[in-house]
């Protein structure tokens, strides 16, 4: 029960302490109450913000703010170059409209234990419509104050000049042949009429697995060009450790049996659930199970209305168990996953409880499906290790993403002009 107050006395006692409201070009959030933030294209649900130029696709934003009266929220587009640096050019080249525009009137919750409220929007908008391709950081502020800052969402604008060939396959090297996947990509330039003069200095790429940037691979060259087509078939430095399925519970119910749930009950007017306790899969063989590649999905099983009870949702105690013999020296573990935002936050943390020999934490979220894992963090150097606990096989399930940037010629900002998808199990 210990880490159960301390999981509670940092969510209610943060809201005491100042944000801090200083921009970080990547996706973050600045105030502790803001939850369950999802961006994804709006048609298909997929997580990975990326919209062609020109296009009626759309992208939809979706947060909570766990407070009981509406705020008025603004937004506004930043343009970014290949590595997520503000571009060198101006609000009226990059943007349509005036630059920002508000977000919608907000929806409360409704017949919930905890209240908050519900915002959401489509972009882009008349206001906000980007007029070139790259990097994109979207800013949602407050009464028109841009300092004032309550979360930044990366998004990507494509102007298609070729198509990206994409192979994953097992590691070509025999030694990490087991536990790495190896992405290979082509990128054919179709566009006749555009020029790369020198695709070895502005030529940019970025490889993402499962949309998480922290582990992205950055600015491979060509390895050769023939014709228009550019090679990239390396057999080092695209290596990705394949890691695991996630984890996965389900409390889409606060009322059915589910999936990975050991016990409910309810505290001082809040729900609380208690997950089946985790070990460590370090050493554990390979089992393949359908995952969600980290992401959770919002829903309401108990009132399976239209939209999936976005403010009819509740939001509950999560209690996580990670069984392990003694407490790792050195290092923290962190819940990990979209649900953490693919960051590693303090109110994710699990501590050590010498006498069970288990990790724990307590963590409110809303009735969804999720996937999740656990991240060890060493303390001096900050490196992130996910296979500690989960282990890493070539044989996971895994989406890969490639992005191709090339500078304007004229303007000196990164176009983005390819990009590709390509799951390991469908890869050729």
């Amino acid at each position: 029960m210990k880490v159960f107050f301390l999981a509670l006395s940092g969510l209610f006692a943060s809201a005491l302490f100042a944000a801090d409201t200083t921009l970080r070009y990547e996706n973050y959030i600045y105030e502790k109450d803001i939850r369950s933030v999802q961006f994804t294209q709006a048609e298909s649900g997929f997580n990975f913000p990326v919209i062609n130029l020109g296009a009626v696709e759309q992208l939809s934003l979706e947060f909570d703010q766990l407070i009981s009266e509406m705020d008025y929220y603004q937004f506004r587009f930043i343009h970014c170059n290949s590595n997520w640096e503000p571009s060198n050019i101006q609000k009226t080249q990059y943007s349509d409209g005036m630059g920002f525009d508000n977000m919608p009137n907000p929806t409360f919750s409704t017949g919930t234990l905890m209240q908050y409220v519900h915002y959401s929007v489509l972009l882009p908008t008349a206001q906000t419509t980007p007029r070139i391709s790259g990097n994109y950081l979207l800013v949602v502020y407050r009464n028109y104050d841009e300092k004032d800052i309550i979360l930044s969402r990366r998004m990507m604008v494509l102007d298609p000049k070729g198509n990206v060939e994409m192979t994953v396959i097992q590691s070509s090297q025999v030694d990490l042949r087991p536990t790495h996947q190896e992405v290979d990509f082509n990128f054919n330039l179709s566009n006749n009429s555009y020029n790369i003069p020198n695709p070895y200095t502005d030529l940019k790429t970025v490889i993402l697995r499962d949309a998480e940037w922290n582990s992205a691979i950055r600015d491979l060259k060509p390895q050769f060009i023939k014709g228009t087509t550019y090679n990239y078939q390396y057999q080092l430095g695209n290596q990705f450790p394949g890691l695991n399925e996630y984890r996965y519970f389900d409390i889409r119910s606060f009322r059915m049996s589910a999936a990975n749930v050991k016990q409910r009950f309810n505290v001082a007017n809040q729900k609380h659930i208690i997950l089946v306790a985790d070990q460590t899969r370090r050493f554990d063989r390979y089992l393949n199970w359908p995952d969600y590649n980290g992401r959770y999905l919002l829903f309401n099983k108990d009132i399976p209305i239209p939209g999936g009870g976005n403010s009819e949702s509740d939001y509950c105690f999560v209690h996580f168990t990670l069984k392990n013999s003694e407490e790792i020296k050195g290092k923290k573990v962190y819940v990990y996953g979209e649900l953490s935002d693919w960051r590693i936050q303090n109110d994710f943390q699990l501590y050590y409880n010498a006498d069970n020999k288990t990790y724990e934490a307590v963590i409110p979220l809303k009735q969804a499906y999720y996937n999740y894992s656990y991240m060890v963090v060493d303390e001096e150097s900050g490196e992130l290790d996910n296979a500690y606990f989960e282990g890493s096989h070539s044989e996971t399930e895994n989406n890969y993403m490639v992005l191709v940037y090339h500078k304007n010629q004229t303007q000196g900002y990164d176009e983005l002009i390819g990009y590709g998808l390509q799951n390991i199990r469908t890869a050729k």
